[in-house]
């Protein structure tokens, strides 16, 4: 992933009212595109005496640890999250998390878009300066608190993941990222423990499941993260392994 985080910003909502907010430019590491700063506005001159993401990741992280997180296309996000924590070594957020973006559609079945500000625009929101990371944040909470007024009761997703878990999402990606191939124990759907090498192509954050090159069968094939038992890297040159 080329892109980088700019500003990282979130609210706590408790207790029907906003209970703290977080707020801080980051130093991307390298200059922002031209199309990038005509989405958001920040430039280079505002992030100059910015910390780097890794100064400011856990106190974020830490912010954010509550019973839910709402985000607005939270896939997009969290991939740019995941990546930074990937980098870092931080343990990912283990909450469940609700999008905005994926609720606009099955609530407004007729709207013509279901970007952020396609979605207030239907719902009468207007307020904060788009593209901006605190304003958004208050107003996806504002969105999410409207569907909530229409009749929306937020249902927990998904458990959230075991830490275990989470240390072999975090080896996973950061595989697929590198484009690097793995081994893999595999549980298949008969129960059956197999070992194969696979080359990661994709992550599927809904399903939990991992898109991959088998090399056992020559093809893509899809992994359930919950069917994985252990998985390691393949030293370059070692003969592929592969058992049915």
């Amino acid at each position: 992933m080329r892109d980088r985080i700019v500003e990282l910003a979130a609210v706590r909502w408790q207790d029907g009212r906003e209970a703290g907010a977080f707020q801080a430019l980051v130093h991307p590491g390298r200059p922002i595109p031209h199309d990038a700063i005509r989405i958001h506005g920040i430039t280079d001159a505002m992030v100059a005496g910015s910390p780097p993401v890794s100064a400011v990741l856990p106190a974020f992280l830490q912010f954010c640890r509550a019973d839910m997180l709402v985000a607005h296309n939270a896939r997009f996000d969290l991939s740019f999250l995941r990546e930074a924590c990937i980098r870092d070594g931080l343990p990912m957020l283990d909450i469940p998390i609700f999008d905005t973006c994926a609720l606009a559609r099955q609530l407004l079945p007729t709207a013509r878009g279901y970007s952020l500000e396609a979605v207030k625009g239907v719902l009468g929101i207007g307020r904060g300066q788009s593209h901006r990371a605190l304003d958004d944040a208050r107003d996806c909470l504002a969105v999410f608190l409207r569907f909530i007024a229409m009749g929306y009761t937020p249902v927990k997703p998904r458990r959230p993941l075991s830490h275990g878990e989470q240390v072999l999402l975090r080896d996973l990606l950061a595989a697929m990222q590198a484009r690097r191939r793995i081994r893999l124990a595999y549980r298949d759907g008969r129960g059956r423990l197999t070992t194969r090498d696979v080359l990661p192509l994709s992550w599927t954050e809904d399903d939990l499941v991992l898109e991959a090159h088998c090399y056992l069968r020559d093809e893509v094939r899809h992994f359930h993260l919950g069917r994985i038992q252990q998985a390691w890297t393949v030293d370059e040159g070692e003969e592929a392994s592969g058992q049915q």
